[in-house]
């Protein structure tokens, strides 16, 4: 089979859903100080802060011993972000509009990697003897109906952990590639850059390897393990300092217990089952796995062994931390985002019937419906309704399931969009720190970032922009839909 021509539809089917469904911007302070931080290394050539960037109560800004500030992650977003600033220097005439520019242009990212995501679980499933009806069924089930999809919406690194942990596992289980064993390293390696806690993959990578594989899968490790380290020492003078339990200290003072084997119970509730971060609220086509899994467990039982390791290493080490649900400000259970596609692997042992179309259908609509509002609104809304927000009480209660609070939110803005009374809140120059320039009460029911319809081709209406600029959105809509019906129509012929 020619591996080119499905690498093209994915990336295509990448293009299209990025057109379709991204939100046109950054909603997350994370990014934000990313983004700003490629900013900052452009004008000033260092990744340090200065005292006017973030917000120290965030819990993502640490101060090392000489006073200087930094933020706590890895500078993988950093770096991938330069040439997107370049580009946004490049067409904008201000240094608001180069900033807000640059976040237009990262919103679109994330939801180009899920759907190579979705290529490197197809590609998974035809190394371990799928056929490719099989192949494409899974791959498609996990971009359009998961979790992954809904989430890819939001800007965070986690789709960038995800993409180089399929990677890994896609090497190590190719039989016809040479040098497997040390390609799959690299891409754990390029992990780090990202995410530290790409390192939990290696176990499962390791366990699945052959001995040869192994020693050079750790080789291959080894360079980002090192650019990490050192990337400590640059802001810490310590290569194991990550500068996590400094930001900790910083926002919360010595009153939490950062670490707690006993929220172990309680935490793997909620990651699984607690209706506002339970991943299977979140992603509810899980449930058709169960139904393959004994057969893919007596087929396949090594690799599902290092699922099991690679799943347990994720579920557990978050669940000890007093943030495993990664803030309610976020949506859903982003930490354990990494395990989610290979869970779906079981699906090439399930025994399609005609019902199961029907169940996708909807499952795909349902994660459509979760990207169309502001995740944020319901938080906010019930923030200045009851003067505040009970973490667990909002995590575990009912009321909270996503389907339910975003069909409400979207019944609640759609004549808001209609009526076309929306305004910017944000401020006119480049990010620095949470700020808006009207009331909450005003951002909730007013505000583009959080009334208008989440995509990008609704809020150009509502921002000033220009005829050309409203035009060419319609133009660019409807390539996207013409595609949409011409890959339908190539998957119906697949499938």
């Amino acid at each position: 089979m020619n591996k080119i021509k499905p690498f093209f539809l994915f990336l295509i089917i990448g293009a299209i859903l990025s057109i379709l469904f991204s939100s046109g911007q950054v909603e997350n302070p994370d990014t934000h100080l990313r983004l700003t931080q490629t900013r900052i290394f452009l004008e000033n050539h260092n990744f340090g802060l200065p005292n006017d960037v973030g917000e120290d109560w965030h819990g993502n800004i640490s101060i090392n011993q000489s006073g200087n500030r930094f933020m706590v992650y890895n500078p993988g977003q950093t770096i991938l972000f330069i040439p997107i600033y370049y580009i946004a220097e490049f067409i904008s005439d201000s240094d608001y509009g180069c900033y807000y520019t640059a976040a237009f242009i990262v919103s679109f990212i994330n939801l180009i990697v899920h759907s190579l995501c979705s290529y490197l679980l197809f590609m998974i499933a035809l190394s371990i003897g799928a056929s490719i009806y099989k192949s494409y069924f899974i791959a498609f089930v996990f971009c359009f109906t998961s979790y992954s999809f809904a989430f890819a919406q939001s800007t965070y690194e986690h789709h960038f952990e995800m993409l180089f942990i399929l990677l890994g596992y896609y090497f190590i289980l190719s039989k016809n590639i040479s040098h497997n064993g040390i390609l799959a390293g690299i891409a754990i390696a390029l992990g780090l850059i990202f995410r530290s806690t790409t390192i939990l993959a290696l176990p499962g990578l390791l366990l699945l390897a052959n001995n040869k594989q192994r020693l050079y899968l750790i080789i291959g490790v080894i360079p980002g393990l090192l650019i990490v380290l050192f990337y400590n020492y640059y802001r810490f003078n310590n290569p194991l300092e990550s500068g996590y339990n400094l930001a900790w200290h910083l926002a919360h003072g010595n009153s939490i217990v950062f670490w707690s084997i006993n929220r172990i119970p309680q935490s793997l509730f909620g990651f699984l089952l607690s209706p506002a971060k339970g991943l299977l609220f979140f992603s509810p086509t899980l449930i058709l796995c169960f139904f393959g899994m004994k057969k893919f467990w007596y087929k396949f039982n090594k690799l599902t062994l290092s699922i099991f390791v690679l799943c347990g290493l994720y579920l557990i080490l978050f669940s000890m931390n007093f943030a495993w649900h990664g803030s309610i400000w976020s949506f859903g259970p982003r930490y354990i985002l990494p395990i989610l596609p290979l869970l779906y692997l079981p699906l090439i042992e399930l025994n399609i019937k005609r019902w199961v179309y029907p169940i996708l259908i909807i499952a795909g609509m349902s994660q459509i419906l979760l990207m169309s509002v502001n995740y944020k609104r319901e938080l906010l809304e019930q923030y200045i309704q009851f003067n505040g927000i009970d973490e667990n009480q909002f995590i575990y209660s009912l009321g909270n399931i996503p389907y339910l609070i975003q069909t409400k939110q979207l019944i609640k803005i759609i004549p808001r969009n209609i009526s076309g009374t929306l305004v910017n809140d944000f401020p006119n120059s480049p990010w620095k720190k949470e700020i808006r320039m009207s009331s909450a009460e005003h951002v909730l029911n007013y505000s583009i970032e959080k009334s208008s319809v989440n995509f990008w081709w609704i809020r150009v209406f509502h921002w000033k922009t220009s005829l050309i600029e409203k035009t060419s959105t319609i133009l660019l809509l409807l390539s996207a839909i013409i595609g949409c019906f011409l890959i339908f129509r190539n998957a119906k012929k697949i499938i």
